[in-house]
């Protein structure tokens, strides 16, 4: 009996026992995605254009609430849709939502926090910070410079997402060359190619360990066959309170906007969006190595996307998508309240981007080809001492599926290109250091997938990893007021570079949904920069020297939830990653602790389901992270308690959420270990939130 035969004969003892016993929510939720798996069997695939038709001839992934149900297609393809059933989305977006992204998804597997200060966050994926994580939105690179160094903030404001996504598996080439990091994605469709009659929604967002507001409201209509976008958001909030009390200079005020369209010509789709992002934020101060009165940073982002899709009529699962995105970042650091400008930044970035997709050729299936080209220009003033410097980034990538034996499927993802640096020179700049850098570039990713069983799958990715030195990395010398650091690069880098992988088990079932994981990278050339141990006395900072090392960086997590609708549902996830440096053979220690890696961390949550009401309890646990590099600091484990109220419900065509939160009930010291003010007061505390949202 083949596979396809024991799936219909499974479909069709489910419909006549449902027949002859009394049906439950449960049974007929299953008939119906049992029967719309039958009539709807398409492709799911990684595109930003979710308007290609599906091919009835690969897989349909229904999500019910955590259930799945598969019908017979490519193993790939029903990995693609449960990894998109992980991502933070409609009501599981707005249960986490918090003041960043990087805050919003910190609960993630495998994703921990690199802060500065409440809005200068940033996510960290396995361990690995700044340029290992890029951050695109809708599909597109964000233009800020977040990866540079902790103080700055991703200038992106995450109230008006729609989806965000932590990247995974070969796809991870698709944007980035970085395969042992991670992608994250931002999903808020500024160019409306949906086609939506007329959608929109009004949120708002309270919390008070960080006293203030987020509001945003946004639209979407079609007039004429053109659909619109517009948007706007703003958030105003105070200093953070801890346990240890208000750590001063920690407001944030930010405000947003976009608008966008789109237009349907024959075969062609053709869009174009314009967003702006304003922030002021506060890096607090008063302390040895920090500003006496702290430092005030302001910044403005600009965003222009044009888009073009074009769907053949003789493969309408095909698309070729051209987009162009060009940006504008500029960044100021005060001394202060608005006083002098110890350092500024100017960043006019343009990025080109092809990608063809083919629904299958031959014996290969989910076929992505494209290519990228960048241009990158950095100019920095007041007490910054890196040359002007102009950058060009050029890369083409592939990834593609196919069958292999008994079900066995491989999935190939590869990208090849090279970054090339041309620094000016500058009166503030070392001479010596002014030369220009070409690296080439190449990753590439393996995934062998097997379905081990009815709901079960196997997984293991072979990669290899790169990524070329920044120009902080290659450039800067002098201090970095903000950061509380002496910076000192390295113009004589060579790229990063590495070897890994990833064994990955899903197993999805009646009762439990189970996901595992573990994974290794050995890098022959990881870049970071390192405390030294020595001190810049006219400046009493810290001298932090980018270096290339040998390491060793593992790690593994595991989530386990149950599978229900409605009733007590339970979910834990646990994440543990280490990291080694190895020294000369003829060193006294061969092996030295990686600085910056986070503890291992858990998360519990027990919560139970109404029709329109949602109450639960959560827990996040932390061990003490003791394994440090030589002049890093030590930083003690913590638990924390909180509880969870959501009100859901339909009338008049629109659809209401109310969702009320309490963190850190018992007020816990909480030191995040890759917090540059861990030393100086511990995260939020007790903090109430509250998210009201109206959609139509």
């Amino acid at each position: 009996m083949n596979i396809t035969t024991m799936m219909t004969t499974m479909m069709i003892m489910i419909m006549t026992t449902t027949t002859k016993t009394t049906s439950t929510n449960m049974n007929t939720s299953l008939i119906r995605a049992a029967m719309g798996s039958l009539l709807l069997g398409g492709f799911l695939h990684l595109s930003f254009a979710e308007i290609t038709a599906q091919d009835s001839a690969q897989d349909f992934v229904q999500d019910l609430g955590s259930s799945v149900i598969q019908t017979e297609g490519p193993t790939h393809a029903i990995l693609d849709g449960l990894r998109e059933d992980d991502d933070l989305k409609k009501d599981a977006l707005e249960r986490e939502m918090s003041t960043t992204i990087a805050e919003t998804i910190k609960n993630e597997p495998d994703v921990a926090i690199r802060s500065m200060g409440p809005a200068a966050a940033r996510p960290v994926i396995k361990g690995l910070s700044g340029s290992h994580v890029e951050i695109t939105e809708d599909g597109a690179f964000s233009g800020d410079m977040s990866a540079t160094s902790p103080d700055h903030a991703v200038a992106s404001e995450v109230l008006t997402a729609q989806r965000l996504r932590v990247l995974r598996g070969p796809h991870i080439l698709l944007h980035s060359f970085s395969a042992a990091g991670g992608v994250v994605q931002v999903e808020r469709k500024d160019i409306p190619f949906d086609d939506s009659l007329f959608h929109g929604y009004v949120t708002g967002y309270f919390e008070s360990a960080q006293p203030g507001y987020a509001t945003a409201v946004g639209t979407t209509t079609s007039v004429a066959g053109i659909s619109l976008k517009g948007e706007l958001s703003a958030r105003k909030m105070g200093d953070m309170e801890t346990p240890g009390g208000t750590l001063e200079n920690t407001d944030v005020e930010n405000g947003s906007g976009a608008i966008g369209a789109a237009y349907a010509l024959g075969r062609f789709r053709l869009g174009a969006s314009y967003r702006w992002f304003n922030s002021d934020y506060g890096i607090p101060g008063g302390f040895i190595g920090g500003h006496p009165n702290g430092v005030d940073i302001e910044l403005t982002k600009r965003d222009l996307t044009l888009r073009g899709l074009y769907l053949p009529a003789s493969a309408p699962g095909d698309t070729l998508e051209a987009t162009l995105r060009v940006n504008r970042y500029h960044h100021k650091e005060f001394e202060g309240k608005k006083g002098a400008v110890g350092a500024e930044f100017a960043v006019n970035q343009e990025n080109l981007r092809l990608e063809k997709l083919l629904a299958s050729l031959g014996p290969l299936f989910g076929i992505h080809l494209g290519a990228e080209l960048e241009r990158r220009w950095i100019e920095m003033g007041g007490y910054v001492f890196t040359p002007p410097t102009q950058s060009y980034g050029a890369s083409a990538f592939v990834a593609a599926s196919t069958s292999g034996w008994r079900g066995l499927e491989i999935t190939v993802a590869a990208r090849l290109g090279g970054a090339f640096f041309r620094p000016h020179e500058s009166v503030v700049a070392d001479k010596e250091a002014i030369e220009d850098r070409n690296f080439g570039l190449w990753a590439f990713n393996v995934e062998f997938s097997q379905r081990v069983g009815v709901g079960k799958f196997l997984t293991l990715d072979v990669f290899r990893t790169t990524r070329a030195p920044t120009i902080e990395e290659l450039y800067n010398q002098g201090p970095h007021l903000a950061a509380y650091t002496y910076e000192r690069g390295n113009h004589k880098l060579d790229a990063e570079s590495g070897y890994g992988g990833e064994l990955e088990y899903r197993s999805y079932g009646e009762y439990l949904n189970v996901r595992g994981s573990a994974y290794g990278t050995w890098f022959l050339n990881h870049l970071a920069p390192r405390a030294s141990g020595d001190t810049n006395w006219s400046q009493l900072l810290p001298i932090y020297q980018v270096r290339g090392d040998e390491a060793l960086l593992y790690g593994a997590s595991a989530s386990v939830e149950t599978a229900a609708e409605q009733g007590f549902r339970a979910a834990t996830s646990a994440s543990y990653v280490r990291g080694f440096y190895r020294h000369s053979k003829w060193s006294s220690h061969r092996w030295s602790d990686m600085p910056q890696i986070p503890p291992l961390k858990f998360h519990g949550e027990l919560a139970y389901l109404w029709e329109h009401v949602r109450t639960g309890a959560h827990t996040d646990m932390a061990l003490a992270q003791h394994k440090v590099d030589k002049y890093e600091e030590r930083t003690p484990g913590y638990i924390t308690l909180g509880l969870s109220l959501e009100f859901r419900w339909e009338l008049a065509l629109a659809h209401y959420s109310l969702v009320f939160r309490g963190d850190n009930l018992l007020d816990a010291d909480i030191r995040n270990h890759l917090s540059r003010l861990k030393s100086v007061m511990p995260e939020k505390g007790r903090n109430f939130s509250a998210l009201a949202k109206i959609e139509w």
